[in-house]
């Protein structure tokens, strides 16, 4: 059966490039630091998720640990592991912050309104699109922007190591051995639900005889 992980987002995400697709490509970028903070910190949920005991008068019996703190997840990942020179100059000094507020508003309200070193932060697309640093602005080529974070995340990823991915199971339908799969599931299925129609005539039909 097929998977997909990170890695596959990162792909997704390059051809959205190559596509010209820029929003797509926006988007999965400035998630992926999000994915790759969650099982980079998986281990460490007492500095990197919200927690409650279970008994607040008896600390012994341990704690609850709720939702990720997903902010300082997100800007921790990125000053650990951006490396781009790029990605430093063009957002400033607090390009980690920068970043994680441009997701929030890209991907929760479908538009971007954000500061960087206090200059307005605007983005340039297609073919002639340019990276130009003004002195109340700051105009970031989108592309570039996004090969950068998957330039790291593919980095990251590559370190972190395949065995600690976390992967869905999927069906490809351009997979054979998928096909296969899928169609002796559905084969079960109908078998099953035959079988018990069969049984429950079949039971019909002892207690009238009966």
């Amino acid at each position: 059966m097929s998977f997909f992980s990170i890695k596959d987002f990162i792909t997704s995400g390059r051809k959205s490039l190559d596509d010209k697709n820029y929003w797509s490509a926006l988007s999965v970028a400035l998630m992926l630091p999000s994915m790759c903070s969650r099982l980079a910190y998986a281990d460490n949920p007492d500095e990197y998720k919200n927690s409650k005991w279970n008994d607040k008068n008896d600390h012994s019996k341990g704690k609850i640990y709720t939702n990720w703190e997903d902010k300082k997840c997100y800007i921790d990942w990125c000053n650990e592991n951006i490396e781009s020179i790029f990605l430093k100059k063009c957002l400033g000094e607090k390009y980690a912050e920068v970043l994680y507020e441009l997701r929030c508003d890209i991907v929760h309200a479908g538009c971007a309104n954000v500061y960087a070193d206090n200059k307005g932060l605007y983005l340039s697309l297609g073919d002639r699109a340019t990276n130009t640093d003004f002195t109340k602005y700051r105009i970031v080529d989108i592309s570039v922007l996004c090969d950068n974070i998957f330039d790291c995340a593919e980095r990251w990823s590559t370190h972190f190591g395949a065995s600690g991915f976390k992967y869905t199971r999927v069906f490809d339908s351009g997979n054979n051995d998928d096909n296969l799969l899928y169609q002796r599931l559905c084969d079960e299925e109908r078998t099953d639900y035959l079988k018990e129609q069969f049984d429950k005539e079949n039971c019909i039909i002892s207690n009238l005889n009966i």
